[in-house]
């Protein structure tokens, strides 16, 4: 059973912590993983995680001896908490669950100015390197030139491939790729 303390998702079942981590999911943070938000919700919608508020809490009502633990969050409940740290939290999502889906392991890309970083199918973390920057957005947003050519110039230098990742209204996703071209 995985837990939220303030904004950090962490799972400390060693067999959990083994078979995410070799799947692509969460940091290694010492003995325990920390699951970004996205990781989290994934994980909660196909089942395969249960979260709860704040490290093995009991019931309010319940002894110790008891030993039961609060109700974990359905997805709904983990996208309201989520959302109040993060107003794209919903964008985000709908980028990480689709990329997930198509069977590519998505990282977070801050150190690069994005909110992905992409792998190949097949390459696990640590044996390779991502091949794309992802940075989700919402249909109809508006988006200055100068942030999308700093978002190219950039995934250039690290020799990337720029995605910009369109989230429609029914939070379906098209993938626009951008790059520099030197004449």
């Amino acid at each position: 059973m995985a837990y939220i303390i303030g904004d950090k998702i962490i799972e400390d079942d060693k067999e959990q912590i083994k078979a995410f981590h070799e799947r692509g999911f969460g940091e290694m943070h010492g003995e325990t993983l920390l699951l970004a938000p996205v990781e989290a919700l994934y994980l909660t919608e196909i089942k395969k995680i249960g979260i709860t508020k704040g490290e093995k809490e009991v019931v309010k009502g319940a002894s110790k001896k008891e030993g039961k633990v609060q109700k974990t969050y359905d997805i709904g409940a983990l996208f309201n908490e989520f959302k109040k740290g993060d107003k794209e939290i919903a964008v985000k999502y709908y980028v990480y669950r689709d990329l997930r889906k198509k069977g590519y392991v998505a990282r977070t890309g801050l150190k690069y100015g994005t909110y992905f970083r992409v792998y190949e199918k097949g390459i696990r973390v640590g044996e390779g390197h991502s091949h794309w920057l992802v940075h989700p957005i919402q249909e109809h947003q508006k988006i200055s030139i100068y942030e999308i050519a700093r978002a190219i110039r950039l995934a250039h230098s690290v020799r990337k491939k720029m995605l910009w990742a369109v989230v429609d209204s029914e939070g379906d996703v098209t993938y626009y790729k951008m790059e520099r071209m030197i004449p």
